[in-house]
């Protein structure tokens, strides 16, 4: 232990003699500047100068805000002032007003003058603004019209509008005699039912590509129509559809394609929708036993002929 120490704290003669002088000058730089301190004479500053310039401010400031309390001041009463003026000058015109006698009456205010609006409660100057307007050419029409005018307003209107009477022969209606134009007639549209061709009939309501061409195959086995009517021949013709048509359908006069019952053979006439197989026979057998048709009345002879089916073939038929 003790050569340990000896190790670590053993110095020599110079060593010592630094150590010695270090702790001296630490000593030093402690103990002088204290000492200093201590002997050093204490200076006194004279605040004097600061002192005056402080009280100057607060001086100046003190005598601004009194300033600014006296403007304050005079400025309240002077709103004070101007209040009680106008409440004095309101209470006096209410007055003048309340003292002014109003008396009712009917009136036209197309046709009264100052006078009478002053009778109705209005000041002169009031009366005089409304007549200025009526002078430039103002009318009132109805009585809304008055609550228009400024000088009246929506409080006087109410109170007057009951006592409010225009007449109303002063505002007659302008009548503007109603243009006469001349009818236009319409074109009657109509379908030659011997002319037609498929395309016309399939332009018509309720007739399709079919139904039209079983009308143009009607109308050449049957030679021509001679009636509106006889279209409603055609196979599965509906009759709704004739029924809207019907007024359209017309038939222009054409030379119909006509059975030649001298001539003819059997089968050309068994193919008339009107002959048939039965009666092109019966018209065959007629020829043989009595020989030709002088006149096409001759049929009328004929046993099976009736006088309706006579009128309806006779217009397909010829003896030439």
């Amino acid at each position: 232990m003790w050569r340990w120490l000896e190790k670590y704290f053993t110095f020599t003669q110079s060593e010592k003699a630094g150590i010695i002088l270090l702790v001296l000058a630490s000593l030093l730089a402690f103990i002088v500047p204290a000492t200093y301190l201590y002997y050093k004479p204490i200076e006194h500053t004279d605040n004097s100068l600061y002192q005056k310039e402080a009280d100057a401010f607060i001086k100046e400031f003190n005598e601004k805000k009194e300033l600014a309390l006296l403007v304050d001041s005079l400025r309240r009463e002077s709103v004070l002032l101007a209040s009680r003026d106008s409440t004095l000058d309101s209470n006096s015109s209410f007055k003048k007003k309340k003292e002014r006698k109003i008396t009712y009456f009917e009136f036209d205010p197309n046709k009264i003058g100052i006078a009478e609006w002053m009778k109705l409660g209005f000041s002169e100057k009031q009366a005089e603004s409304i007549e200025k307007l009526k002078a430039k050419g103002y009318k009132f029409r109805k009585p809304e019209d008055l609550k228009s005018v400024f000088v009246v307003g929506e409080e006087n209107y109410n109170r007057l509008s009951t006592y409010i009477k225009i007449d109303p022969n002063d505002f007659p209606k302008k009548e503007f005699p109603k243009p006469v134009y001349p009818e236009k007639q319409k074109e009657k549209y109509v379908v030659d039912i011997n002319s037609a061709d498929s395309s016309l009939f399939e332009r018509q309501r309720g007739i399709g590509p079919s139904l039209a061409s079983r009308i143009i195959k009607y109308r050449e086995r049957l030679g021509g129509f001679v009636s509106t009517e006889q279209i409603r021949e055609v196979w599965n013709f509906p009759d709704s559809t004739y029924q809207s048509l019907k007024d359209k359908f017309v038939v222009n006069e054409i030379a119909l394609k006509k059975i030649k019952l001298n001539t003819d053979d059997f089968e050309t006439m068994r193919k008339h929708p009107y002959i048939n197989y039965s009666f092109a026979k019966v018209f065959m057998a007629y020829k043989k036993e009595h020989g030709n048709f002088k006149t096409v009345e001759d049929l009328k002879k004929i046993a099976a002929m009736n006088d309706s089916i006579f009128k309806k073939m006779q217009p397909y038929l010829s003896v030439e």
